[in-house]
């Protein structure tokens, strides 16, 4: 019976210590719960108090005090087309705000990009940073003006690669006529990058409107160059300047109008000739031609001719047969001269020939007779 009841205390007595840790365990956890539970608040604020002192030594090391005093300044350097010129605010040392005040010669879509460099200024101040891809020669004409405007340093910027223009600048000749045909009229004309068409429109002898009907310029220099338009119609000519900056565009809107205008002069001289022909023609109908052609009847103005009448002989013909059958005398031609008085006639020796052998008719003998 010992041994029995030996072999069942044993377990007993084995599951005392794990019995008596957790009888421990339960006894301390009521204890240790709100310690738990504060343990992560302790932790935060363990974490976040070295994040903040990291950041702020990093904050003042990226954005240290410039050497410069507070105020506005403005500053230039050149970009792709020319000047861009911007403002820089100084505040406390710092670069607070970076803007562009004018840019004429960038191109639109490239400015757009290189403007990002404006928040990238501030937030590094400093002007030395990267220029924005496809953007470059602008983006260094911000930075470099950013530079002008705080330490007054005169940036140049290497020029950019210069394109070429498709053909040589040729400036067109044009003399105004005396009037113009009233219609629309259309021309072309090479301006820098390739053809300008324009369409010109004339009423009541005067130019009245000027339309780009296509171009294959830059919008940015083709805008300008659309300032000649307001000269010529203000002028009534297209013998105006050629817009500076944008010389080829300009110059080919000016050969176009020019161009569109002398179809206006053509046209009316065309529409004059058909009735100068007309009445040409009118007058050589009425007026006789100097060579008449071979079986032609020229029509001729009525003239009046004064005719001598021929003279005729008061001797009757038939008499004067007679009377050279009876006195065999001599009868001159027609042709001859008039008959000589009898004083003149000079007498020969000379015996009369026979009317048969003569044969001609002699009136100044039978005159004198």
């Amino acid at each position: 019976m010992n041994k029995k009841r030996c072999h069942t205390l044993l377990p007993l007595v084995q599951l005392l210590p794990t019995v008596a840790a957790a009888a421990a365990v339960l006894f301390a956890l009521p204890r240790t719960v709100p310690v738990l539970a504060a343990v992560p608040e302790k932790l935060t604020t363990v974490v976040e108090q070295p994040v903040e002192a990291v950041s702020s030594e990093a904050e003042e090391e990226t954005l240290p005090k410039l050497p410069y005093a507070d105020g506005v300044y403005v500053g230039s350097s050149r970009g792709y087309g020319g000047a861009v010129r911007v403002q820089v605010t100084m505040e406390n040392g710092s670069i607070t705000e970076v803007e562009i005040l004018d840019a004429p010669h960038e191109t639109k879509q490239f400015l757009r990009r290189a403007k990002r460099l404006l928040t990238t200024v501030v937030e590094t101040q400093s002007w030395e940073v990267d220029a924005v891809s496809e953007a470059t020669y602008t983006s260094r004409g911000i930075l470099g003006a950013v530079q002008n405007a705080l330490t007054g340093e005169v940036v140049n910027n290497p020029l950019p690669p210069q394109p070429k223009p498709a053909a040589t600048l040729v400036v067109e000749e044009f003399t105004a006529p005396s009037i113009y045909l009233d219609g629309i009229y259309t021309a072309e004309a090479t301006g820098f990058e390739g053809q300008i068409t324009v369409q010109v429109t004339v009423a009541e002898d005067k130019i009245t409107d000027i339309t780009i009907l296509s171009a294959e310029d830059e919008e940015e220099y083709l805008s300008r160059a659309k300032q000649v338009i307001p000269a010529i119609l203000e002028g009534q000519s297209p013998n105006v300047d050629a817009v500076s900056g944008a010389t080829y565009s300009s110059t080919g809107i000016l050969n176009a109008v020019k161009l569109a205008l002398a179809k206006a002069a053509v046209a009316l001289a065309e529409k004059t000739a058909p009735e100068q022909t007309a009445s040409e023609e009118t007058a050589e109908e009425t007026a006789p031609s100097e060579a008449a052609e071979p079986g032609e009847t020229p029509v001729t103005a009525p003239t009046v001719e004064v005719v001598q009448p021929e003279e005729k002989s008061a001797v009757p013909v038939w008499l004067k047969e007679v009377w050279q059958q009876l006195f065999y005398a001599d009868a001159p031609a027609s042709s001859e001269p008039e008959p000589a008085s009898s004083e003149e006639v000079l007498p020969t020796s000379e015996p009369a020939l026979p009317p048969e052998e003569t044969g001609i008719e002699s009136e100044t003998e039978g005159a004198a007779e």
